[in-house]
């Protein structure tokens, strides 16, 4: 059995999207650079993505994004707990 996972982060300055299989990186987006980079060494087999994988991760990272403004909207007049 193998795991895999999609990791999608944000906030309003920072943006982070990566995939790892079994608990090692396959691919992270350089989102400055506009693109995919496969992190694996050479010597491994490698498995291809899509050609929209640039794509998703900009959708994720939109939606990532917009979470975010919902949440802080929401706890924004919530007092912090002391």
């Amino acid at each position: 059995i193998h795991t895999e996972m999609q990791m999608i982060g944000c906030s309003e300055t920072e943006r982070a999207y990566d995939v790892s299989l079994d608990e090692e990186d396959v691919i992270v987006v350089d989102f400055i650079a506009e693109r995919v980079v496969d992190t694996r060494p050479s010597f491994v087999d490698h498995i291809s993505f899509g050609k929209d994988t640039f794509q998703v991760a900009m959708g994720n990272l939109i939606t990532c994004r917009r979470n975010l403004n919902i949440t802080q909207k929401a706890l924004k007049d919530q007092p912090l707990e002391s």
